[in-house]
């Protein structure tokens, strides 16, 4: 796309200087604009901001000292660079002129050459300033997004670090069986490896807010999926007594094209928050469905979702007064999801809420294709 040309306001109250400076800057590179007083020149830049203003600053009505003054009072318009046109060869004006926010001054009698390098000088000071400004805030942009990543990965971490606290204080505090204590060692050892993945792999995090994420799916077989995720989850959702029923409409396996990893990060996040929301002695039920060419998981727990967060369930930072939280469980559950093709929706009423997931039933040829790749 190429590149919008700076716009230069020329305002003169005479028609004359008007059209020197004009004269000087008719060119290709500029687009030129012109009021020929102070009040006219305010109202053509609320239709359209200059890069610059060549500003007379003898006028009738409003001299362009009192122009400068509104415009840099004004958040919108004081960031605009003035360059004042001038007969006066007055220090003190130059000054008060520079004061009030002026860049430079042009002498009357105008000549061409200065007023060609001078404003060459100042937009390129101009363009050069944005373009700093851009950097500045793509760096701002790259700190905020690592700072979301650690908050994600310590609000995903809470599961498998749930299940290692869990099972080391069983093994040390009672007395248990030789195959108990192998069971949790396995455990322990399985979450361990669960937070070895999530750390190594924090900067996918980064990579699908960005788009730059490279997915490779298989097919994952996600009754054993959701088992693993319910069994992390036991020592959390027994605090609660809150009993998990899964409901299948399929006799055999229920698979879907998608990530393991990924996937168990997904509704690890999504069944702890339905663990957290639900009421104590209540029910989460998770059912599972194949819906066309989508393979849907749908997690129903009693409680609902506070009306003031209903709109921005997903977005980033949307939270309402849960201690410790810090709005981006939700977030970073959709940026799961659509990272894998599917989708994610909530529904909620006075007595409970329901998140669906939907991915894709089935591995495209593509998807065969790359993960062919990626073995060999």
């Amino acid at each position: 796309m190429p590149q919008k040309k700076p716009l230069i306001l020329i305002v003169d109250d005479n028609p004359e200087n008007i059209r020197v400076l004009g004269a000087a800057l008719k060119s290709t590179e500029y687009n030129l604009t012109v009021a020929m007083n102070g009040q006219s020149a305010i109202n053509t830049i609320d239709k359209d901001v200059p890069s610059l203003i060549l500003l007379d600053v003898m006028m009738p009505d409003m001299t362009g000292f009192q122009v400068c003054e509104k415009l840099k009072s004004n958040p919108k318009t004081k960031d605009i660079e003035i360059i004042f046109v001038t007969a006066a060869v007055n220090v003190d004006d130059e000054l008060k002129g520079l004061a009030l926010g002026a860049v430079d001054y042009i002498h009357k009698p105008i000549s061409i050459p200065i007023v060609q390098a001078k404003v060459l000088l100042h937009l390129e000071r101009i363009k050069n300033k944005h373009e700093l400004k851009l950097k500045n805030e793509a760096l701002a942009e790259v700190d905020r997004l690592r700072n979301d990543i650690e908050r994600m990965m310590r609000h995903d971490l809470k599961t498998p670090l749930l299940v290692i606290m869990g099972y080391s204080e069983l093994m040390s505090e009672y007395d248990i069986s030789n195959e108990e204590k192998l069971s949790y060692s396995k455990a322990i050892y399985a979450a361990g490896n669960k937070i070895l993945y999530m750390v190594d792999n924090s900067l996918n995090l980064y990579k699908m807010e960005m788009g730059t994420y490279e997915y490779i799916p298989e097919s994952v077989e996600f009754n054993d999926l959701i088992e693993d995720v319910i069994k992390d989850l036991k020592s959390f959702a027994a605090s609660k007594q809150l009993k998990i029923e899964i409901e299948s409409t399929e006799n055999k396996n229920f698979e879907a094209a998608a990530e393991r990893h990924l996937s168990y990060s997904l509704f690890a996040n999504l069944l702890r928050n339905a663990i957290e929301a639900s009421s104590d002695d209540g029910a989460l039920t998770i059912k599972m469905h194949h819906e066309n060419d989508q393979s849907v998981i749908a997690i129903t727990n009693s409680g609902c979702v506070p009306e003031s967060i209903r709109a921005t369930f997903f977005e980033k930072y949307a939270t309402s007064g849960k201690k410790n939280g810090n709005g981006l469980g939700t977030y970073s559950a959709k940026l799961m999801a659509e990272t894998q093709r599917g989708t994610i929706d909530m529904e909620t009423n006075d007595h409970q809420t329901c998140i669906t997931v939907r991915l894709p039933r089935y591995l495209t040829s593509t998807d065969t294709i790359t993960k062919s790749i990626e073995t060999l």
